[in-house]
């Protein structure tokens, strides 16, 4: 899922690709961690293909993303950045990612599960009495 705010910001929310990568770069030391989130699919030439961002977290969020493994399933909130770059073959391209101002991710037990065989979702949650007797 991905949604445009009305402030520009961008939220996302998906599984991670593979385990974030992270690192500490320049003279303040800070902290870098960049993965990628399948946010869906769409259909290109009759194909349906992943969608992919691409995600940056700097510092605090950073050091949390630093945990994130492939599979995890997370919520974003960022602004995109674009940057140019120049390919081997001199062709220049252009790059984009979200730069993430918040990030949370979402415990898999809380997820329900969905049997895909006959396109129905599995109640995994607790039986909790109903009652018609609400207090308003």
């Amino acid at each position: 899922m991905q949604t445009k705010c009305g402030d520009g910001s961008i939220m996302i929310c998906g599984i991670i690709g593979k385990d974030a990568e992270t690192k500490r770069v320049g003279e303040k030391n800070s902290v870098l961690s960049k993965f990628s989130v399948c946010v869906g699919e769409r259909n290109i030439d009759g194909q349906n293909q992943a969608i992919w961002v691409n995600c940056t977290c700097w510092n605090d969020i950073g050091k949390a993303a630093s945990t994130l493994k492939k599979g995890d399933y997370v919520f974003c909130i960022g602004r995109i950045s674009k940057s140019t770059y120049t390919t081997k073959d001199g062709v220049k391209k252009e790059a984009s990612e979200l730069v993430c101002e918040f990030l949370t991710a979402v415990l898999k037990d809380v997820l329900p599960s969905v049997d895909y065989s006959n396109n129905s979702t599995v109640d995994s949650s607790p039986d909790v009495p109903y009652s018609d007797d609400l207090p308003f």
